[in-house]
């Protein structure tokens, strides 16, 4: 019994090592860089003689429509290394270059709906970490941070530019990234590299290396190698961005439901400076500094209706906090050890002075670290502290920590909170499996008890079939300062069971099927809390892009006090279960018109209720887009009815990739407010930016219809932002 027993056990440890064992076999490189001191122009045409002498690299494998195939189109990429940075060309050959899909422009546009090249870059070699460099045939850019397999921050901004242009054989492409925007070490040859090339209106995603539909190109373990990189310069010591941003107010007014209007404010004017700062301590470390930061150019929040009992987790969208921001991330949704939104917010969401701060990120050795030291002024005058590490194990896998403190003025001892995680993604037999789980404790002040909260995790990620299931806890106390908990005195579990298969025939690529996702949360005591269970009967991906799926929902809700659904309207304090049928459909991202409609119907709490939420995208080249977002429930409950609307209107025009604006308009019927923010965004030089934005409000619902004359409030601001080297 024992021999058996110990086989099993060698088989297993054959199993999980088995990538590393054929990586061993592979050559040491698989393609060289070329350096050159010759001159490149940046402008997309490829034409200089030095192209010619780089290795052309041109074995790209599909992922979709059929996985291991060569790509039916020709892609070829080089590669030159400058004294000054990594040029990229792209070769992207099509034998039909009228049907090349390119709308968007804008920088950091979803390129979902366009032909695009993607380059990763991991220039530590460790296989975990690294960059993204995303390009479209207009030569929009967008750009992110590699933070481990499966997670990407798309929020990064790196100082770098890129050129295209469609020709009569297809499009080209070149990129330029300069070493500054990089972390390396001076005398690793070998950096770890990958292409991916998306055909839209084929649907085709091709490869150079990682094209198994279980890897992609976030899988760095199978990254393709390139050598020559040795003799690189050191990175510079500073990047500063110094900014002026200039704001004229205009003065408040309070709108009650009938009578006059009323000043609650008065107009003003100011200016404000500030300096953002982007040091390099040591190769594989980036330190920024910020001080007197100013956020005015960030887009407004979605005005959602909350149409449950728990709180919202708004997207962070300040620019200091976006990048890097998931070297701190810690937890799940509804129980996150740090929400950067507790920094310089209130908890309406008016801004709170931010006097300074200081961020150190990136990579020690085997560890990976993040931290983070804020201090606000106004009236709350706090320290705000988070530290991260995460310290590799295995080939993807890391066992972490992090500590989170608040220090204010008036508050007895400091507001602390810390937790344990790890993840061990495994690769058995060309499948994905992870084992993960996080704890962590939390004090409201001196004297106060520790109170926790954990969740343990197991996920089977592939592609024919996408197995997952949790169990967490969080204790009744459980309230980290700087973090976001929507539920307390809780045990949950929830899970998913999802098939795929891959029928080929009757133009589906991929069926859905799931026959059971669940997600139940009872209170300590036993008492029950809320619970969805789901079951998908039915789903389908067309090779067009098209999909569909009709989901069944068993729903229940167990409130132990009344709340208030919708304004006016409240839930009393009981046991509720509901059922409900919903069908979602989307047409493909490719098309020039998009449609994306989810509609439900059946019971809701005291009674029954439709939902529809419907999304309408026009995209017309080379870039203006259209999209009108439309959500309504209109529910009928035994003691009352309502229907809750949201309408949102997006206007995204750009003349050139470095010249854009943007017109977003959105209004609900809870807060009987219109919002509009318009953006005009200019780009003079690659790590500058000019602003000019316009934020208004008008109340609705107004016996006298819209005081179109006399916004609620408006503010214009103007902001100029220079960025150099020292």
């Amino acid at each position: 019994m024992r021999g058996m027993t110990r086989c099993c056990a060698a088989v297993v440890v054959m199993c999980a090592f088995a990538p590393l064992v054929v990586r061993a076999q592979d050559p040491e490189w698989d393609a060289r860089v070329i350096h050159t001191t010759a001159a490149i122009r940046l402008d997309g045409t490829l034409a200089e003689a030095v192209w010619l002498t780089a290795d052309s690299i041109t074995d790209f494998t599909q992922t979709d429509p059929v996985e291991g195939r060569p790509g039916t189109e020709r892609t070829v990429v080089r590669l030159l290394a400058t004294l000054d940075g990594l040029y990229v060309g792209v070769w992207a050959y099509d034998s039909r270059p009228g049907t090349i899909r390119h709308t968007q422009l804008r920088r950091d546009a979803d390129f979902g709906s366009d032909d695009s090249f993607t380059l990763l870059l991991d220039p530590l070699r460790d296989r975990r970490t690294g960059f993204l460099f995303e390009v479209n045939p207009n030569g929009a850019i967008a750009d992110a941070q590699v933070i481990n397999y499966e997670t990407i921050n798309l929020d990064w901004n790196g100082v770098w530019d890129a050129r295209a242009r469609v020709t009569p054989l297809g499009w080209t492409a070149e990129l330029f990234i300069p070493w500054q925007t990089l972390r390396y070490r001076p005398r690793n040859d070998i950096w770890g590299v990958n292409f991916e090339r998306l055909i839209r209106r084929k649907n085709e995603d091709v490869l150079w290396r990682g094209w198994r539909r279980t890897e992609g190109i976030l899988f760095l373990p199978h990254e393709g190698l390139v050598t020559g990189f040795t003799g690189l310069p050191r990175r510079t010591l500073a990047e500063l961005r110094p900014y002026s941003a200039a704001t004229v107010q205009a003065r408040e007014l309070q709108y009650p439901p009938d009578g006059p209007d009323s000043v609650l404010h008065l107009g003003s004017t100011g200016l404000k400076v500030g300096l953002d700062a982007k040091l390099a301590p040591a190769p594989t470390l980036t330190l920024d500094l910020t001080a007197n930061t100013d956020f005015s150019q960030v887009e407004a929040d979605s005005q959602v209706i909350n149409l449950s009992r728990f709180p919202i987790l708004f997207p962070e969208k300040r620019p200091f906090f976006l990048e890097s921001s998931g070297t701190f991330s810690f937890g799940q949704f509804g129980s996150e050890l740090f929400y950067s939104r507790r920094i310089g917010l209130d908890t309406l969401g008016n801004p709170i002075p931010l006097d300074a701060g200081v961020r150190l990120t990136g990579r020690l050795g085997p560890d990976q670290i993040g931290l983070l030291a804020v201090r606000t002024g106004g009236l709350e005058r706090a320290v705000d502290l988070v530290a991260r590490v995460k310290h590799d194990v295995f080939s993807r896998g890391y066992v972490g920590a992090i500590v989170t403190n608040q220090a204010a003025p008036g508050v007895r001892g400091d507001r602390l909170a810390g937790g344990a995680d790890f993840s061990f993604p495994l690769y058995v037999r060309d499948q994905n499996l992870v084992f993960a789980a996080w704890g962590a404790g939390s004090k409201a002040g001196a004297g106060t008890a520790v109170a926790s909260a954990w969740r343990v995790s197991i996920d089977f990620p592939n592609d024919f079939m996408d197995n997952f299931v949790s169990l967490g806890r969080v204790e009744p106390n459980f309230s980290p300062r700087l973090g976001f908990v929507s539920e307390t005195d809780i045990l949950r579990t929830s899970g998913h069971f999802d098939i795929y298969p891959r029928p080929h025939a009757l133009g589906i690529r991929r069926l859905q099927f799931s026959p059971f996702t669940w997600e139940r949360t009872i209170h300590l005591d036993g008492s029950p809390s809320h619970a969805l269970y789901e079951v998908a009967p039915l789903g389908a991906i067309f090779e067009s892009g098209d999909q569909f799926i009709l989901i069944v929902k068993r729903q229940e809700d167990a409130p132990s006090t009344p709340f208030e659904i919708f304004r006016g309207h409240t839930i009393p304090a009981g046991d509720y279960y509901f059922n409900r049928a919903e069908l979602d459909v989307s047409s493909s991202p490719g098309r020039p018109v998009s449609v994306g409609l989810t509609a439900s119907a059946g019971d809701y709490y005291t009674g029954t209720a439709t939902e529809v939420d419907a999304t309408f995208t026009v995209r017309t080249a080379p870039h203006v887009i259209t999209q009108v977002e439309y959500d309504q429930l209109a529910a009928r409950l035994a003691t009352a009815r309502f229907t809750a609307r949201t309408a949102r209107l997006r206007l995204d025009l750009a003349a050139t990739p470095r010249f854009d604006t943007a017109f977003f308009v959105q209004w609900d019927n809870e807060s009987d407010r219109l919002t509009m923010n318009a953006r005009v965004h200019w780009i003079p030089n690659v790590g500058s930016d000019a602003y000019l934005v316009w934020n208004s409000a008008w109340p609705t619902g107004l016996g006298e219809g819209m005081p179109w004359g006399r916004p609620a409030r408006g503010a214009l601001i103007g902001k100029l932002v220079y960025y150099f080297r020292v």
